[in-house]
C-alpha cells in the first residue's frame, strides 16, 4: 500500500511516499514516522501526558489515529496552533 504523506510542523517541513503494509491505523503510520525523523518529530507530536497531538488531515477530514489507512491515501501532518 502506498501513502503520500506531507509533514507540515514547525521544525519539518517535508513530502514523502511510503510504502506500507496493508491494514495499518493512522498510530502506525505515526510512529513509522517518528523511527525515520527521530526525537526532533517525537518531540513535536507526542505529549507524555496526553499521546499524540499531532492532527492527521485525509481527503479534507481530520482522521482519528486508530482509523485504517488506505491505499493511496493523501495525508497532512499538522500541530494544533493556539493563538494568544
Amino acid at each position: 500500500m502506498k501513502v503520500k504523506v506531507k509533514l507540515r510542523l514547525l521544525e519539518i517541513y517535508d513530502e514523502l511516499e511510503m510504502e506500507l503494509e496493508e491494514d495499518l491505523t493512522v498510530r502506525s503510520l505515526l510512529e513509522k514516522l517518528i523511527s525515520i525523523y527521530g526525537d526532533n518529530l517525537k518531540k513535536l507530536i507526542i505529549d507524555p501526558k496526553k499521546g499524540y497531538r499531532a492532527i492527521v488531515i485525509g481527503g479534507g477530514e481530520v482522521i482519528k489515529a486508530n482509523e485504517k489507512l488506505k491505499d493511496k491515501s493523501e495525508l497532512t501532518l499538522l500541530l494544533p496552533v493556539a493563538g494568544g
